[in-house]
C-alpha cells in the first residue's frame, strides 16, 4: 500500500488569483452517491495525545475516516 504524505498549508504559502468565499447556504443538488440523509451522525474520538499534540478521528456515516492533528497552543511562562 503506497504511503500517503499529507503537508499542512500555511496561508502565506497559498497565493489566489481571486478570493475564494466559503459558501453558508447549504447545496442545492442531492450528493452524487452515500447513504441517505439520516443514515446516521458522524462519529469523533480521540485516538492519540501527546503534550505537543492529539489526533482526533472522525468517521462519516458514508464510511471515510479522517484524522485530525490538533496542535496545542505554546504555553508562556
Amino acid at each position: 500500500m503506497p504511503r500517503i504524505v499529507r503537508h499542512i498549508l500555511k496561508g502565506e504559502e497559498v497565493v489566489r488569483a481571486e478570493p475564494f468565499l466559503l459558501g453558508t447556504e447549504p447545496r442545492v443538488e442531492p450528493p452524487a452517491a452515500g447513504p441517505p440523509s439520516g443514515a446516521g451522525a458522524p462519529q469523533a474520538k480521540i485516538t492519540q495525545t501527546h503534550p505537543e499534540y492529539a489526533v482526533i478521528e472522525v468517521t462519516c456515516p458514508c464510511g471515510k475516516t479522517t484524522h485530525i492533528r490538533c496542535d496545542y497552543a505554546q504555553q508562556s511562562p
